[in-house]
C-alpha cells in the first residue's frame, strides 16, 4: 500500500496558481526530494499534504500517523524539549526513550524552554520530531520540510544516515530541500516541473534509534493548558482589560455607571482563546492542525473569570444587584467569548483572501452586550423579571448560533 497518492494536484496562493495538475506516488522504502528556486512551489506541496492548506483541485491520501517538520520548526517557545517530544511521541504512537535525545544530542537540553535553544538546536529538535514515528515499529512516512537548514554537518550525516536506515525498515520520505547531500538520498527526484527517478544506495548501518509501541495520546487542550500554566495567559489576558476598564469608568463616573455597567465584561471576553494564541508561535497551530486537531480549546478558568467579571463590577462600582440576576448575566458573555474564538479560529483556517474580513463578525457580538444591558438596566428593584431573563436567554443564544454555524463554513474546522 502506498504511503502517499497525490492525483492531479491544484494549490492556489491568492489568485496565483502554486502547482498545477500535479501527480505523485511513493512507496514503502521510496525517498521523494523536492527541489527548485524559491517561489517555485516546494513548500507548499509539503503544506497541502500535510493538510495545512487547502486544495483547489486533486486529492490527496496520506498514511496516518506520519512525520512532519515544518520550515518555520512549529514548536511554541514556551514549551519544554522534553513535552515536545512527549506530544509527538504520542501523536506518533511510539515511546519517546533516551535513546533518541543521545543520538541527536538534545539528552543536556531535555529540560530546557524551546525558545531558549540555539537556532541550531531548535532545529534539530524540529527534524526529530519529523522522524519520530519513523523509529517506531511500523512503516511510517516523514515530511520534511528544509531540514538541513540551519543544521551543522555531524547533524546532516545523522539525518542522512537515519534517512538510509529508516528506508531500509521500510519508512518512506518526501523532503523539500536545496541540500546536495541530502538530495543524494533520493529515490525521486522532483524539480517542480520534472520528475526523475533514481536509484540512491541504501547504506548498511543500522544505527538509528527504534522506539517501542505507545498507546496513550497527549490531546491539544493538554499542550495548551500546560503553556497556559507556564505564561498565565488566560488570567492576564482577560484581567488587565477587565481591571483597565473598571478603573476608567469609576474615574470618570464614579458610581453613576448606569448602563455601562457591562462594558469590562464584554472586554474581558474579547481576547484570544489561549490555544489560538499559543498556536501563532512558530506556526506550531499548524502542526496540530496537520496531525489532525482542532486548534480551539476553551479553557474553563476563561469561562469562571468571565461569569464573575459582573460581580466584581458591580461590586467595585457600586451598583448592587441581587445574586441571581449577577449569575445569570454572565451567561451572555460566555457564549460571546466562545463565539469569538470560532471567529478567531475559523480566520486562521481559511485562505487569507477569503478570510479578511471574517473578524467583521465580532461587530454582530455587541448585539448580545446591548440586550443584556438593556436588560439590566430596565430590571426592577436590581432583580430581574421573566421578560428580563427571556432577554438574557437571547443574548446568550445569538453567539452560541454563531460558535455552532462557522465550522460548517470551511470543513478543515471539523465539528464541534
Amino acid at each position: 500500500m502506498a504511503h502517499l497518492e497525490i492525483e492531479d494536484l491544484t494549490v492556489l496562493r491568492g489568485t496565483r496558481t502554486i502547482i498545477d495538475n500535479f501527480s505523485l506516488k511513493i512507496e514503502p522504502g521510496e525517498c521523494v526530494i523536492i527541489t527548485g528556486e524559491n517561489g517555485s512551489g516546494k513548500t507548499t506541496l509539503i503544506e497541502a499534504v500535510a493538510g495545512i492548506l487547502p486544495l483547489n483541485g486533486g486529492s490527496i491520501q496520506v498514511k496516518r500517523p506520519f512525520g512532519l517538520t515544518l520550515q518555520s520548526g512549529g514548536i511554541n517557545g514556551d514549551e519544554l524539549v522534553s513535552e515536545r517530544l512527549d506530544y509527538a511521541s504520542d501523536v506518533a504512537g511510539v515511546e519517546c526513550e533516551s535513546e533518541v535525545l543521545l543520538h541527536w544530542d538534545l539528552e543536556h537540553r531535555k529540560s530546557d524552554r524551546v525558545g531558549h535553544l540555539s537556532g541550531g538546536l531548535y532545529r534539530r529538535l524540529a527534524v526529530l520530531q519529523g522522524l519520530l514515528p519513523a523509529y517506531g515499529q511500523d512503516e511510517r512516512i516523514c515530511i520534511l520540510d528544509e531540514p538541513s537548514e540551519g543544521l551543522d554537518d555531524k547533524s546532516v550525516e545523522i539525518l542522512r544516515k537515519d534517512i538510509s536506515c529508516l528506508r531500509e525498515r521500510g519508512n518512506s520520505f518526501l523532503i523539500a530541500t536545496h541540500d546536495s547531500r541530502l538530495i543524494e538520498c533520493a529515490t525521486t527526484l522532483v524539480d517542480t516541473s520534472a520528475v526523475e527517478k533514481k536509484n540512491a544506495p541504501l547504506e548498511s548501518t543500522d544505527d538509528a534509534p527504534k522506539l517501542s509501541i505507545k498507546t496513550e495520546s497527549t490531546p491539544i487542550h493538554k499542550w495548551s493548558k500546560k503553556l497556559d500554566n507556564r505564561t498565565l495567559w488566560p488570567i492576564l489576558s482577560r484581567c488587565m482589560p477587565l481591571v483597565a476598564s473598571i478603573l476608567v469608568l469609576y474615574a470618570l463616573l464614579g458610581d453613576d455607571v448606569g448602563a455601562l455597567v457591562l462594558v469590562p465584561t464584554f472586554l474581558a471576553s474579547l481576547p484570544p482563546v489561549s490555544s489560538l494564541h499559543h498556536s501563532k508561535d512558530s506556526r506550531s497551530g499548524d502542526w496540530w492542525r496537520a496531525m489532525g486537531s482542532r486548534l480551539l480549546c476553551l479553557d474553563p478558568l476563561s469561562a469562571m473569570l468571565i461569569m464573575i467579571s459582573p460581580m466584581i463590577t458591580a461590586t467595585v462600582l457600586g451598583a448592587s444587584y441581587d445574586a441571581m440576576t449577577i449569575g445569570l448575566v454572565g451567561l451572555p458573555f460566555v457564549a460571546i467569548y466562545m463565539a469569538n474564538g470560532a471567529i478567531e479560529e475559523l480566520t486562521v483556517m481559511m485562505p487569507r483572501q477569503n478570510a479578511q474580513f471574517l473578524p467583521l463578525l465580532s461587530l454582530i457580538l455587541i448585539w448580545p452586550l446591548l440586550i443584556a444591558t438593556d436588560a439590566i438596566v430596565s430590571c426592577s428593584d436590581r432583580s430581574l423579571c421573566s421578560g428580563d431573563s427571556l432577554s438574557l436567554v437571547v443574548a446568550t443564544i445569538i453567539p452560541l448560533i454563531i460558535w455552532f454555524s462557522l465550522p460548517i463554513l470551511h470543513p478543515r474546522t471539523g465539528s464541534h
